[in-house]
Protein backbone atom coordinates (compact mmCIF):
# COMPACT_ATOMS: atom_id res chain seq x y z
CA UNK A 1 0.00 0.00 0.00
CA UNK A 2 1.28 3.42 -1.11
CA UNK A 3 2.22 5.63 1.89
CA UNK A 4 3.30 9.01 -0.44
CA UNK A 5 0.64 11.35 -0.63
CA UNK A 6 2.08 11.76 -4.64
CA UNK A 7 1.97 7.88 -4.91
CA UNK A 8 -1.88 7.48 -4.00
CA UNK A 9 -2.57 10.75 -6.32
CA UNK A 10 -1.51 8.42 -8.79
CA UNK A 11 -3.45 5.26 -7.89
CA UNK A 12 -6.64 7.40 -7.90
CA UNK A 13 -5.97 8.82 -11.49
CA UNK A 14 -4.66 5.43 -12.74
CA UNK A 15 -8.07 4.32 -11.51
CA UNK A 16 -10.15 6.66 -13.12
CA UNK A 17 -8.49 6.22 -16.68
CA UNK A 18 -8.80 2.44 -16.82
CA UNK A 19 -12.99 3.34 -16.10
CA UNK A 20 -13.14 5.25 -18.93
CA UNK A 21 -10.79 2.59 -21.33
CA UNK A 22 -13.32 0.11 -19.98
CA UNK A 23 -16.37 2.25 -20.98
CA UNK A 24 -15.06 3.14 -24.77
CA UNK A 25 -14.14 -0.70 -25.54
CA UNK A 26 -17.21 -1.91 -24.68
CA UNK A 27 -19.05 0.79 -26.24
CA UNK A 28 -16.62 -0.26 -29.14
CA UNK A 29 -17.76 -3.62 -28.98
CA UNK A 30 -21.16 -2.57 -28.75
CA UNK A 31 -21.13 -0.59 -32.27
CA UNK A 32 -19.14 -3.86 -33.77
CA UNK A 33 -21.78 -6.71 -32.73
CA UNK A 34 -24.29 -4.37 -34.05
CA UNK A 35 -22.52 -3.65 -37.11
CA UNK A 36 -22.15 -7.42 -37.26
CA UNK A 37 -26.21 -8.46 -36.71
CA UNK A 38 -26.95 -5.71 -39.46
CA UNK A 39 -24.65 -7.12 -42.01
CA UNK A 40 -25.88 -11.00 -41.02
CA UNK A 41 -30.16 -9.48 -41.29
CA UNK A 42 -29.17 -7.64 -44.57
CA UNK A 43 -30.07 -4.72 -43.78
CA UNK A 44 -27.53 -2.09 -45.78
CA UNK A 45 -28.98 1.24 -44.45
CA UNK A 46 -28.21 -0.05 -40.87
CA UNK A 47 -25.03 -1.39 -41.45
CA UNK A 48 -23.28 1.75 -43.29
CA UNK A 49 -24.51 3.52 -40.79
CA UNK A 50 -22.96 1.41 -38.14
CA UNK A 51 -19.78 1.05 -40.02
CA UNK A 52 -19.65 5.08 -40.42
CA UNK A 53 -19.96 5.37 -36.37
CA UNK A 54 -17.45 2.73 -35.75
CA UNK A 55 -14.95 4.07 -38.08
CA UNK A 56 -15.43 7.58 -36.01
CA UNK A 57 -15.42 5.87 -32.56
CA UNK A 58 -12.08 3.80 -33.61
CA UNK A 59 -10.30 6.79 -34.86
CA UNK A 60 -11.02 8.71 -31.62
CA UNK A 61 -10.24 5.39 -29.26
CA UNK A 62 -7.29 5.62 -30.71
CA UNK A 63 -6.32 9.50 -30.57
CA UNK A 64 -7.22 9.17 -27.31
CA UNK A 65 -5.16 6.33 -26.74
CA UNK A 66 -7.57 3.59 -25.49
CA UNK A 67 -6.11 1.27 -28.44
CA UNK A 68 -2.96 1.37 -30.46
CA UNK A 69 -3.50 3.29 -33.73
CA UNK A 70 -2.55 0.07 -35.81
CA UNK A 71 -5.28 -2.07 -33.95
CA UNK A 72 -7.98 0.76 -34.79
CA UNK A 73 -6.97 1.21 -38.61
CA UNK A 74 -7.08 -2.88 -38.28
CA UNK A 75 -10.23 -3.12 -37.48
CA UNK A 76 -11.77 -0.81 -40.18
CA UNK A 77 -10.13 -2.41 -42.77
CA UNK A 78 -12.07 -5.86 -41.53
CA UNK A 79 -15.32 -3.86 -41.27
CA UNK A 80 -14.89 -2.51 -44.55
CA UNK A 81 -14.14 -5.21 -46.24
CA UNK A 82 -17.10 -7.26 -44.62
CA UNK A 83 -19.16 -4.61 -45.77
CA UNK A 84 -18.16 -4.91 -49.54
CA UNK A 85 -17.86 -8.42 -49.24
CA UNK A 86 -22.01 -8.95 -48.13
CA UNK A 87 -23.37 -5.38 -50.18
CA UNK A 88 -21.01 -4.68 -52.95
CA UNK A 89 -18.34 -1.75 -53.26
CA UNK A 90 -21.48 0.26 -54.86
CA UNK A 91 -23.34 0.39 -51.58
CA UNK A 92 -20.28 1.20 -49.73
CA UNK A 93 -20.01 4.69 -51.75
CA UNK A 94 -23.17 5.50 -50.68
CA UNK A 95 -23.52 8.48 -47.67
CA UNK A 96 -24.30 7.31 -44.53
CA UNK A 97 -26.89 8.99 -42.33
CA UNK A 98 -24.96 9.60 -38.67
CA UNK A 99 -26.56 11.25 -35.99
CA UNK A 100 -26.67 14.83 -35.95
CA UNK A 101 -24.63 15.67 -32.44
CA UNK A 102 -25.12 19.49 -31.61
CA UNK A 103 -21.61 21.03 -31.94
CA UNK A 104 -20.72 22.69 -28.30
CA UNK A 105 -21.88 26.72 -28.61
CA UNK A 106 -19.09 29.31 -28.09
CA UNK A 107 -18.78 30.92 -24.85
CA UNK A 108 -18.74 34.71 -25.57
CA UNK A 109 -16.48 35.96 -23.10
CA UNK A 110 -17.25 39.35 -21.96
CA UNK A 111 -15.87 42.94 -23.65
CA UNK A 112 -13.20 44.37 -22.40
CA UNK A 113 -13.41 47.50 -20.32
CA UNK A 114 -11.53 50.66 -22.07
CA UNK A 115 -9.26 52.22 -19.28
CA UNK A 116 -9.74 54.93 -17.73
CA UNK A 117 -8.55 58.41 -19.59
CA UNK A 118 -5.15 59.94 -17.97
CA UNK A 119 -5.36 63.08 -15.94
CA UNK A 120 -4.69 66.70 -18.22
CA UNK A 121 -1.57 67.26 -16.25
CA UNK A 122 -0.19 63.60 -16.96
CA UNK A 123 -0.75 64.03 -20.24
CA UNK A 124 1.23 67.64 -20.82
CA UNK A 125 4.04 66.00 -18.40
CA UNK A 126 4.34 63.42 -21.59
CA UNK A 127 4.27 65.55 -24.11
CA UNK A 128 6.63 67.83 -22.25
CA UNK A 129 8.84 64.71 -22.27
CA UNK A 130 8.84 63.67 -25.78
CA UNK A 131 9.34 67.60 -27.07
CA UNK A 132 12.31 67.78 -24.73
CA UNK A 133 15.02 65.60 -26.91
CA UNK A 134 14.49 67.25 -29.97
CA UNK A 135 15.44 70.19 -28.20
CA UNK A 136 18.37 69.20 -27.12
CA UNK A 137 19.07 67.99 -30.46
CA UNK A 138 18.65 71.14 -32.17
CA UNK A 139 20.99 72.60 -28.89
CA UNK A 140 23.22 69.91 -29.67
CA UNK A 141 23.41 71.15 -33.69
CA UNK A 142 24.12 74.07 -33.00
CA UNK A 143 27.04 73.72 -30.66
CA UNK A 144 28.60 71.44 -33.29
CA UNK A 145 28.09 74.24 -35.78
CA UNK A 146 29.71 76.58 -33.86
CA UNK A 147 32.72 74.80 -33.34
CA UNK A 148 33.44 73.88 -37.07
CA UNK A 149 32.91 77.56 -37.40
CA UNK A 150 35.48 78.24 -34.61
CA UNK A 151 38.22 75.76 -35.78
CA UNK A 152 38.15 76.96 -39.30
CA UNK A 153 40.56 79.27 -39.35
CA UNK A 154 43.00 76.66 -37.50
CA UNK A 155 42.24 73.81 -40.23
CA UNK A 156 42.68 76.40 -42.86
CA UNK A 157 46.42 76.85 -41.67
CA UNK A 158 47.09 73.27 -40.70
CA UNK A 159 46.20 72.19 -44.19
CA UNK A 160 48.73 75.37 -45.63
CA UNK A 161 51.31 73.97 -43.56
CA UNK A 162 51.09 70.65 -44.68
CA UNK A 163 51.39 71.43 -48.09
CA UNK A 164 54.68 73.51 -47.21
CA UNK A 165 56.00 70.42 -46.02
CA UNK A 166 54.83 68.05 -48.56
CA UNK A 167 56.43 70.75 -51.00
CA UNK A 168 60.28 70.53 -49.21
CA UNK A 169 59.59 66.99 -49.46
CA UNK A 170 59.15 66.58 -52.63
CA UNK A 171 62.34 69.23 -53.15
CA UNK A 172 64.15 67.15 -51.40
CA UNK A 173 63.49 64.29 -53.06
CA UNK A 174 63.99 65.63 -56.03
CA UNK A 175 67.86 66.92 -54.92
CA UNK A 176 68.44 63.24 -53.69
CA UNK A 177 67.34 61.64 -56.91
CA UNK A 178 69.78 63.84 -58.76
CA UNK A 179 72.80 63.04 -56.80
CA UNK A 180 72.06 59.38 -56.57
CA UNK A 181 71.82 59.40 -60.52
CA UNK A 182 75.18 61.52 -59.91
CA UNK A 183 76.58 58.34 -58.43
CA UNK A 184 75.03 56.07 -60.58
CA UNK A 185 77.16 57.89 -63.56
CA UNK A 186 80.68 58.14 -61.41
CA UNK A 187 80.51 54.25 -60.84
CA UNK A 188 79.64 53.25 -64.25
CA UNK A 189 83.05 55.34 -65.43
CA UNK A 190 84.62 54.29 -62.08
CA UNK A 191 84.06 50.11 -63.88
CA UNK A 192 84.95 51.13 -66.95
CA UNK A 193 88.54 52.67 -66.23
CA UNK A 194 88.89 49.27 -64.19
CA UNK A 195 87.40 47.33 -66.99
CA UNK A 196 90.31 49.02 -69.33
CA UNK A 197 93.26 48.50 -66.75
CA UNK A 198 92.28 44.78 -66.35
CA UNK A 199 92.36 44.48 -70.07
CA UNK A 200 95.76 46.49 -70.41
CA UNK A 201 97.02 44.14 -67.62
CA UNK A 202 95.96 40.98 -69.86
CA UNK A 203 97.48 41.76 -72.79
CA UNK A 204 100.94 42.42 -70.96
CA UNK A 205 100.79 39.32 -69.56
CA UNK A 206 99.84 37.72 -72.72
CA UNK A 207 103.09 39.01 -74.31
CA UNK A 208 105.26 37.92 -71.76
CA UNK A 209 103.54 34.74 -71.73
CA UNK A 210 104.06 34.81 -75.45
CA UNK A 211 107.79 36.07 -74.82
CA UNK A 212 108.42 33.53 -72.05
CA UNK A 213 107.10 30.57 -74.43
CA UNK A 214 109.89 32.10 -77.43
CA UNK A 215 112.75 31.74 -74.88
CA UNK A 216 112.02 28.60 -73.34
CA UNK A 217 111.79 26.70 -77.94
CA UNK A 218 115.30 27.85 -77.73
CA UNK A 219 118.26 24.70 -77.62
CA UNK A 220 121.48 24.86 -76.68
CA UNK A 221 122.66 24.41 -80.29
CA UNK A 222 120.61 27.11 -81.34
CA UNK A 223 122.22 29.33 -78.61
CA UNK A 224 125.54 28.26 -79.48
CA UNK A 225 125.63 28.81 -83.37
CA UNK A 226 124.18 32.50 -81.94
CA UNK A 227 126.55 33.36 -80.17
CA UNK A 228 129.14 32.38 -82.52
CA UNK A 229 127.94 34.58 -85.06
CA UNK A 230 127.62 37.34 -83.15
CA UNK A 231 131.50 37.16 -82.37
CA UNK A 232 132.14 36.40 -85.95
CA UNK A 233 129.53 40.04 -86.76
CA UNK A 234 131.77 42.06 -84.19
CA UNK A 235 135.29 40.76 -85.42
CA UNK A 236 133.57 41.65 -89.27
CA UNK A 237 133.22 45.19 -88.25
CA UNK A 238 135.87 47.12 -87.98
CA UNK A 239 135.83 50.23 -85.29
CA UNK A 240 134.51 53.44 -85.64
CA UNK A 241 137.17 55.60 -85.05
CA UNK A 242 139.25 53.80 -87.40
CA UNK A 243 136.82 55.04 -90.41
CA UNK A 244 137.07 58.09 -89.53
CA UNK A 245 140.56 58.57 -89.10
CA UNK A 246 140.81 56.88 -92.96
CA UNK A 247 138.47 59.35 -93.98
Amino acid sequence: MANIKSAKKRIRVIEVKTQRNRRVKSHLRAILKRFETAVVAGEQQTARDKLALAEKKLMQAAAKGTIHKNAASRKVSRITARFTQAFGTEALLEKANLPNIPAKEKIQKPAKKEAPAAPAKIVEAVQAEDETPAKTRSTKKESVEEAEAANAPEEAKAEESLAEETEIAESDAGVTSEEASDSESDAAAEVSVNEAETEADETVSADVDEATEAAVEITPEDAGTAVSEATEAEEGEEPASDKTDEA
